[in-house]
């Protein structure tokens, strides 16, 4: 069985990082145009291939599935602080034209940072967009869009637990805002990359004999369209003569890639 860590991880890739929603030829009007890369609609929904790859230590194998997943954004709620904030179904299904069945729901909060100084410099961001899921918050998005800002996006989890602790200290970056992107499926003329973290020590299959891992987070957003691609990687590596070992030897771990295939 796989361990809490992995399972969470796959969970939280799949169904918590993909809720931005809007149509293809409206843009929808916010006063911040930029929140439009994360725009919030009833009706909005985002349809992903998904395709994961789980490394077993244990018998030194890895598992490769692929299947679907459907974002909607499907109701107004309060969030357990009492803010505004809309609620998101998610749905799954194996292939194509099988049945969808409800898997998730997400919670999404606009919010406000409050300034750490009465003289803020340029470009501070001034609202968030906060990510809740199995009693887990992210601050996924910033506002307004600035590329080179940097925030911590984690702040809210306690990595001192150890399922956790490998999403401690991740300083989330935008990258190439109002640039093109092929996801694999689709071109999209207007989108903005946040490159949440990238970290890795060594190589187990150029080295083997030492100890290795691997930490990657990056999210592709599309002007009015939302989350249009989404890679994240996290495994380690304890070579078997390690006499402290948790493995044999063998990679453990996940890979997770979400494409956007269509939306509304």
């Amino acid at each position: 069985m796989l361990k809490k860590s992995y399972l969470f991880a796959l969970l939280l890739l799949c169904f918590a990082f993909a809720g931005f929603f809007a149509c293809k030829k409206k843009t929808i009007f916010t006063g911040d145009d930029t929140k439009n890369f994360f725009p919030l609609r009833l009706g909005k929904y985002v349809t992903y291939n998904v395709d994961s790859i789980v490394y077993i230590d244990t018998t030194c194998t890895k598992i490769e599935t692929r299947t679907q997943l459907k974002y909607v954004i499907t109701d107004t709620v309060r969030d357990s602080k009492n803010r505004p904030s809309y609620m998101m179904d998610v749905f799954s299904r194996s292939h194509e034209g099988d049945l969808w069945n409800h898997v998730r729901v997400i919670i999404v909060t606009p919010d406000t940072i409050l300034p750490l100084t009465t003289t803020p410099p340029p470009n501070t961001p001034v609202h968030s967009l906060l990510y809740s899921q199995d009693g887990l918050q992210m601050m996924k998005l910033v506002f307004p869009v600035v590329e080179g800002i940097t925030w911590d996006g984690n702040k809210y989890i306690n990595t001192n637990d150890k399922d956790y602790a490998y999403l401690k200290d991740w300083h989330y970056t935008y990258q190439y805002k109002n640039k093109s992107y092929n996801n694999g499926y689709i071109n999209f003329e207007n989108t903005l990359t946040v490159l949440a973290h990238d970290e890795s020590v060594n190589y187990p299959y150029l080295d083997s004999a030492v100890n290795a891992y691997r930490i990657y987070a990056k999210e592709v957003y599309g002007y009015n369209i939302g989350m249009i691609y989404k890679e994240w990687t996290h495994w380690n590596y304890v070579p078997s003569s390690d006499t402290t070992k948790s493995t044999n030897g063998c990679v453990k771990g996940y890979t997770v890639v979400m494409r956007a295939i269509d939306y509304n």
